[in-house]
């Protein structure tokens, strides 16, 4: 029988429609799917795949012996091999410190495998150019953007420690021999990829996939770790924390597929990522979420382990939670993670139409949530002419990619090629005339010419972008056919927030830092804000990827220095 992907928990990342070879994996909506009748059962989709979300539903079950608790003595335990995990672990162990991880995945990486922003924003590489070093502007700036809202402390130490972190891998780590200076995606000056790596060459989307700066840093981290001694356990997810008379946090309880994992420990790292995966967390801090009964909700980016594990157990110790301060976006509408071609493709479409053919004029937000969350199905088609595509694919073309080895001009040369696939998936559609495409469609012809005529008429006034909308060139009249429908719905790329910390990354509870215990990156409250300030200016400034290292490095060096 053929392998199959557990839908729900399908990043998109394209590896394993890439990488198979039979090419039997397509899209079905916005989620890959094996053709049965392709599978050959050679397993390499399963081997590959990082959120662990294909199987061999004929495999035998994997014998179990359970086994008498196991128990483990270290200094510093992290919980979970993510960016800020391996951080933290590295930062320790390089100290001389015993480092326990517990990953509750297969392999490393977390979330951290198919981010690619890191932001630098003042290192010796910079000082090296001549640069002005901006941090006490950019420290001003978020506190006014912020209104003051957030732990200055901390947002001072991140700053700082991004420079540190940086610096550290420059000095001690080689990191010239895979990064080099210079203009960064998005802005800015700071390290830019220089490395190659074998997969890159096979991309067809540069927004999602391994291979960009959080695999590589996450990468790096574990080698600096384990070659200061740092010992990793896969598949043994934390449960529980246990604290001594004085409240100083002194063990973990885990678990293996075999039974109980006890780990004494002198410090505590919590290191487990976003909580998007945890409904009950979600309801309290982005209620709609979850809340679609009509539709396919949302595309979830973040790997299947975040589940909020961090934020559960700092809770049931009485640590303090925000469930206020965080940012846990619905975007859209936007056709992601669609391969690149067909994402450009998305960026031509004259306008937007509803399941039922009508108009929906909903720019591409990135702001907490899309107005598309209350559009039926959550979800629209962009409707675009052949002239339009094509030049869509012209201006796509010689953008500088976030690493070495990705050629998207090969794919944009052979955009009629690209596209025919997807049209033969149905996740597009293609007609020569509009009454067509609404068949194609199944909405009534009406709908659809009536949207095109509403379209042209709201040409006359053309409103400049607002904050939190994605720029997009100027609207035109649909041309002539042939016509394409394209799939566009809502995603989400991570979730921040959570467990307070203090500027030391130290857990709080009921105002004080809890000795011994230390939380980083995504399920952490202490920079973050709601609403549009939270969604764009903190991550255009301070983006999740360099929270997590810079926040990882911090913790790290704290329990390090704690249990010295």
């Amino acid at each position: 029988m053929a392998y199959v992907i557990n839908q729900p928990n399908c990043s998109g990342c394209h590896r394993c429609r890439v990488e198979c070879p039979v090419g039997a994996i397509r899209f079905k909506n916005a989620k890959y799917w094996i053709d049965p009748e392709k599978c050959v059962s050679c397993g390499h989709c399963e081997t590959i795949c990082h959120n662990e979300a294909i199987s061999n539903p004929d495999a035998a079950p994997k014998v179990v012996t359970p086994h008498e608790p196991t128990v483990y003595d270290c200094d510093v335990v992290v919980i979970g091999a993510g960016a800020s995990g391996l951080s933290a672990a590295a930062r320790a162990a390089e100290a001389g410190r015993k480092v326990l991880i517990l990953e509750k995945g297969k392999e490393i990486g977390g979330s951290a495998w198919y981010a690619h922003v890191f932001r630098s924003l003042w290192s010796k590489w910079h000082e090296a150019a001549g640069m002005e070093d901006k941090r006490d502007e950019v420290y001003r700036e978020f506190m006014k953007q912020t209104k003051g809202s957030v732990n200055g402390k901390l947002v001072r130490r991140i700053l700082d420690a991004d420079t540190e972190f940086i610096d550290w891998l420059i000095e001690k780590h080689d990191l010239g021999k895979d990064f080099t200076f210079g203009p960064q995606p998005f802005g800015g000056y700071g390290i830019t990829a220089s490395y190659d790596w074998e997969y890159n060459h096979k991309r067809i989307d540069t927004t999602i996939g391994p291979g960009g700066i959080g695999w590589w840093m996450t990468n790096k981290l574990l080698s600096i770790a384990e070659a200061n001694g740092a010992e990793i356990l896969y598949h043994t997810p934390a449960k529980e924390l246990k604290s001594d008379e004085k409240g100083a946090v002194c063990q973990v309880i885990a678990e293996d597929v075999g039974g109980q994992v006890i780990v004494n420990c002198k410090a505590c790292v919590i290191s487990t990522g976003a909580f998007t995966r945890n409904k009950e967390i979600m309801d309290k801090m982005q209620p709609k979420f979850y809340s679609d009964g009509d539709g396919d909700g949302v595309h979830v980016f973040t790997h299947p382990n975040c589940t909020g594990d961090g934020i559960t157990m700092c809770e049931k110790i009485g640590a303090d939670v925000d469930y206020y301060n965080k940012r846990a976006g619905m975007f859209g509408p936007m056709r992601h993670p669609f391969g690149t071609c067909s994402i450009a493709a998305s960026g031509a479409a004259a306008f937007d139409v509803d399941r039922d053919g009508n108009l929906c004029a909903l720019p591409f937000a990135m702001e907490e949530v899309s107005p598309l969350a209350d559009v039926p199905g959550r979800y629209v088609w962009g409707i675009a002419d052949e002239k339009s595509v094509e030049a869509a694919m012209e201006r796509s073309k010689g953008r500088a990619p976030d690493v070495p080895g990705i050629d998207m001009d090969a794919l944009y040369n052979n955009w009629r090629a690209e596209l025919d696939i997807e049209l033969s998936w149905e996740t597009m559609y293609k007609a020569d005339t509009l009454e067509e495409l609404a068949a194609k469609l199944k909405v009534p012809a009406d709908h659809l010419l009536k949207a095109n005529a509403d379209y042209e008429a709201s040409l006359t006034h053309q409103p400049e972008p607002q904050p939190g909308e994605f720029p997009m060139p100027p609207k035109q009249p649909l041309g002539k056919g042939p016509y394409y429908a394209i799939y566009k719905k809502m995603f989400h790329e991570n979730a921040l927030g959570g467990v307070v910390i203090d500027e030391n990354t130290n857990v709080v509870r009921g105002g004080r830092p809890v000795p011994g215990l230390y939380a980083t990156g995504d399920g952490t409250r202490g920079i973050m804000v709601s609403g549009p300030v939270g969604v764009g200016y903190i991550e255009g400034t301070i983006s999740a990827l360099t929270f997590a290292l810079t926040s990882g490095f911090v913790a790290g060096t704290e329990a390090g220095a704690y249990t010295a």
